[in-house]
């Protein structure tokens, strides 16, 4: 029981932390499009908008953006077959209209509404869309996917267009709208009426989506029958009709650009569609109505119209999502060059001029510094030299090792070594020869690297002075 009620206790503190509600500061469009009644600018003069049968609706102004009256804008409803605009915005501008195709097996046997087709046949992605937006072919739509890469990638890049253009209530999961073949719940595929309106102000953009959706006839090519083939054509065809029913009929509706409709037995009624007069141009989307909803969408286009100049904003059609900007590069620094600039106008950069030089400079004073303590050594060597023998008789005199064995007991008593490398002349008393100094020039001159003895002599071996 304890456990239990440790349980629940949490459940109270931690389920808050995930259970994030929707608020109505965060709706695509503005805070008021998060009712789901009408909605409307109630300032004076302004007349309230249609009250139809459909669960939701759309009246937006395409040149301000204002959503100037809704109904439930972003209640999520089965789309049928106008998220067939949500496919040709996707692959409008991914296709070449020229294109040549012929359809897989799949296509042509796509359920529901089709245009037609052959695999044996070869169709242009321009017949393709005519017989998508016109006819509101389930078998161009699976053609065109096909046309674009394959049926994967072409849905992940409708869902990912409805997040270009923040139409967030959409989800699709076929390219035609199908919800029974194969069987989608709502929560598996759905829009909104504010999402339609955002796909046909995207697709107003498009000029080819334009003339798409306003065509009336277009001619829809086929292999021959047998009596083309007997009058020797090759080539076949037929008439196909749009089906928006404000282009055409015994009350087409003025200024129509054209829309696109929808219906299935779990969507009901479905459209979207645009207008222009004087200048200014309608959207409107309607969803979930009953299946003559042609006289509610005139309606609507014709209160837009009315109210258009008078009523305020009771939302916004957001644009889409602005592409990602390139990453500027870093600013480069300003680098110096390390070449010395003399200018006669500017004058010498003495700042240049030290960086140049300064590790010069610096080796410049250690060989200085080194030829000084060389010199000084040298010059104490040859005072050395020069200095008087201490009194009393000759020294012998070694450099900086140690002398040879035996010569401590040398004295002055010695008997004096002589050589031919004594030379012509005659030391005098108190000579000195340093070990490790260059004996002077003369024929029997030994190498500069080597040393002189420094023989002592007895005074009675020196010869007498001669007169």
């Amino acid at each position: 029981m304890r456990t239990l009620i440790a349980f629940v206790a949490i459940s109270g503190v931690v389920a808050p932390l995930y259970a994030v509600p929707a608020h109505a500061d965060t709706v695509v469009g503005g805070p008021e499009l998060s009712k789901h009644g009408y909605i409307w600018d109630h300032s004076a003069g302004v007349s309230a908008p249609p009250h139809i049968q459909a669960s939701s609706y759309v009246i937006a102004d395409l040149e301000t953006g204002r959503i100037l009256a809704a109904k439930d804008p972003h209640g999520e409803y089965r789309p049928a077959s106008t998220l067939k605009t949500l496919t040709a915005i996707t692959l409008i501008p991914r296709l070449n209209p020229t294109q040549k195709m012929k359809p897989s097996q799949n296509a042509v046997n796509a359920s529901g509404s089709a245009v037609g087709m052959d695999t044996k046949w070869t169709y242009t992605v321009r017949d393709l869309f005519h017989g998508l937006l016109m006819q509101s072919g389930n078998d161009t739509a699976i053609a065109l996917c096909e046309a674009n890469g394959g049926l994967a990638p072409s849905l992940e890049q409708m869902n990912a267009e409805a997040h270009r253009i923040q139409a967030l209530d959409t989800v699709a999961r076929t390219p035609n709208g199908l919800d029974d073949d194969p069987p989608l719940t709502l929560a598996q595929q759905h829009s909104s009426a504010y999402d339609l309106a955002l796909i046909m102000k995207q697709g107003l953009t498009l000029p080819d989506f334009r003339k798409y959706v306003g065509a009336t006839l277009y001619h829809w090519p086929a292999p021959p029958d047998k009596k083309e083939r007997e009058k020797g054509k090759k080539t076949g065809g037929y008439e196909i009709g749009t089906h928006d029913h404000l282009l055409i009929g015994s009350r087409p509706y003025r200024g129509m650009i054209g829309g696109k409709n929808g219906w299935t037995s779990h969507a009901l009624g479905s459209f979207v569609g645009a207008a222009t007069r004087d200048g200014h141009t309608i959207i409107i989307s309607l969803m979930h109505a009953q299946s003559d909803f042609w006289d509610d969408a005139r309606a609507l286009l014709d209160w837009g119209f009315e109210e258009r100049a008078k009523a305020g904003s009771a939302g916004t059609l957001v644009d889409p999502i602005p592409p990602p900007q390139p990453k500027k590069p870093p600013a480069a620094a300003t680098k110096r060059p390390n070449t010395v600039r003399l200018s006669p106008a500017d004058g010498p950069d003495w700042r240049k001029l030290g960086a140049a030089g300064g590790g010069g400079l610096a080796l410049l004073a250690i060989v200085a510094g080194l030829l000084f303590g060389l010199r000084r050594r040298r010059r104490a060597a040859l005072a050395e030299a020069a200095a008087p023998p201490p009194a009393g008789g000759r020294v012998r005199t070694f450099g900086p090792e140690r002398p040879p064995s035996g010569a401590a007991s040398e004295t002055r008593d010695e008997a004096t070594r002589t050589g031919p490398e004594s030379g012509s002349g005659s030391p005098h008393r108190g000579d000195v020869k340093v070990a490790g100094a260059p004996l002077s020039s003369g024929p029997a001159e030994p190498s500069a690297r080597e040393t002189a003895p420094n023989p002592v002599r007895r005074v009675e071996d020196e010869p007498a002075d001669e007169d």
